[in-house]
């Protein structure tokens, strides 16, 4: 399953991009969002180069079909690797485990300015090998990413006030 979406703010490519790599904002944001065990395992970087990894367990409503595979809540960990320069682009690459879960989670995101604000291009791919049942389960759990995008680019908008 292949995910895309364009989140646009009408604020810089610094002021976002400071809230990407910023320890405390992702332990409130993932909090608000209604994960918990939120861990900011790696947050660290410099010369145009960021390493971001947060490890949290986040709520999920399965299905029978699928409750083999997936928990009421499952431990995640996102791993984000981004490269740029001040005032933009920046680009990341980035990976999403799911303890116990046979699916592949990989993505690109792209932030970058546009207009007098920003843009922050996400592209997302979930993937499972598993014959038959495979396909069910990579389109919960993208449909469950895709969820999940869309609130924290909710909640990152009524933090800088755009709410």
């Amino acid at each position: 399953m292949k995910i895309k979406a364009v989140h646009q703010y009408a604020k810089d490519v610094e002021s976002v991009f400071g809230l990407f790599h910023d320890p405390e904002f992702m332990q409130t944001k993932y909090v608000g969002i209604g994960a918990r065990n939120v861990e900011v395992l790696e947050c660290a970087g410099s010369d145009g180069r960021y390493a971001v990894k947060v490890k949290r367990e986040v709520p999920a409503d399965v299905p029978a079909l699928l409750k083999k595979f997936l928990n009421p809540w499952n431990s995640v960990v996102q791993s984000e690797s981004w490269e740029g320069k001040t005032g933009g682009p920046w680009r990341c690459t980035f990976t999403i485990d799911i303890a116990g879960v046979p699916v592949t989670v990989k993505g690109a995101m792209e932030l970058r300015a546009e207009g007098s604000g920003c843009v922050n291009d996400v592209q997302l791919e979930v993937k499972c090998g598993i014959p038959l049942i495979g396909g069910k389960l990579a389109d919960f759990v993208g449909s469950d990413a895709e969820k999940a995008m869309q609130k924290e680019y909710e909640f990152i908008r009524a933090h800088l006030g755009q709410g």
